[in-house]
Formats: C-alpha cells, sequence, structure tokens
C-alpha cells in the first residue's frame, strides 16, 4: 500500500509540475509588430483671407508600385471636412490621424485626398479652387521612411499656402500643393 501512495504522490507531483511550467503568462513583453501614427496639418502664414480645403482621406503608400491596388493603405481620418488653413498656422495644427496603428515597413509617400468643395477668399472675395488634374484631388509628399515596431511618428504636413494657390489673368484659382512633411519619433517602450 506504501507504494501505491508514494507512486500515486510521485505521479500527482509530476503532473502539477507540468501543469505548472507549460503555463505561460499571456502575451507576456510581446513587441508590437505595428507602429503609431499621428498625422496633423498646418498652413504657413498668408495674405488670403481664406484657405477652405475638404479633406477626405489621408493615405500612406506602403508599395514601390503605386499602381498596385493594395499601394495605399487609409488610416482612420478623424477629422474630415472643410477646414480653413489659415486659421492653423504657427503652432496651431489640425489632428487629421491620431494614434492609428500601421504595419511597421517601409512608407513611400503620405498623400491627402481632397473633395471638390475647396475655395479661397482674397480681399473679401470668394473664388472656388480648381485642383490641376495631375493631382487627381490629392497632395502628396515624399516620406520614404522605415517605420519601427514599438514606435510612434507623427508626421505634421505643412501646406505653403502662397506657393500653392496661384490667381491666373482672369482670376482663375489653382492649387498646386507645395508641402513638406516633418517628422516627430518617440520611443513606446
Amino acid at each position: 500500500m506504501t507504494f501505491f501512495n508514494n507512486s500515486k504522490t510521485l505521479f500527482i507531483s509530476l503532473l502539477a509540475v507540468i501543469l505548472l511550467t507549460s503555463c505561460t503568462k499571456e502575451e507576456e513583453s510581446t513587441p508590437l509588430e505595428n507602429s503609431l501614427v499621428n498625422v496633423k496639418l498646418a498652413g504657413t502664414q498668408t495674405q488670403l483671407n481664406r484657405l477652405n480645403l475638404e479633406i477626405l482621406d489621408v493615405q500612406l503608400r506602403v508599395l514601390e508600385d503605386e499602381t498596385d491596388p493594395k499601394a495605399w493603405i487609409s488610416l482612420n481620418t478623424i477629422n474630415t471636412g472643410i477646414h480653413d488653413l489659415t486659421d492653423f498656422t504657427g503652432n496651431q495644427v489640425i489632428t487629421l490621424v491620431d494614434f492609428e496603428q500601421v504595419p511597421a515597413e517601409f512608407i513611400y509617400n503620405i498623400k491627402l485626398v481632397l473633395g471638390d468643395e475647396n475655395s479661397v477668399v482674397k480681399n473679401n472675395v470668394e473664388y472656388i479652387v480648381d485642383i490641376e488634374s495631375e493631382y487627381g484631388n490629392a497632395s502628396v509628399n515624399i516620406l520614404e521612411k522605415q517605420l519601427v515596431e514599438n514606435k510612434l511618428y507623427e508626421f505634421t504636413i505643412e501646406l505653403n499656402i502662397d506657393e500653392s494657390v496661384n490667381f491666373s489673368s482672369n482670376n482663375e484659382v489653382q492649387f498646386i500643393p507645395k508641402m513638406n512633411t516633418l517628422m516627430r519619433l518617440y520611443n513606446l517602450f
């Protein structure tokens, strides 16, 4: 009978050791395979009274071939609609994307997708803005940046208003976006 008690004790001890060593903490310091992205938009000082741009989307190009249907990924743009960029100059910005998780991969470009409701007010006269067809209602800027996992990337798109808005001799307004993108990197862990 002692043999059975010893065997039983040994079996229970062995089973307990196996169960305890096979259990692991869930997601114990598992690194993210994503990065976080913030996108902000600002304009430069201008003589115009207003520059109203209709912002529909913000996208990142993640494939070299931009004609590939999967080349551009759309971000969760939180402030879509018509915005007067003259209100967002100096230290004022509008947040378009806030803490969006994106794959940690190479980013070629960032793109603002614009709608058709764009206008300029100069000397208290409003003009409809014609976006050049070569831009396809979008404003694209080169990033060429490898995103690293567990980092926060903050992109601030600065649109040079006076260089982007061109008045023709017949008072037609063309919008040819001239912008640059500033990047800040923050470590998450």
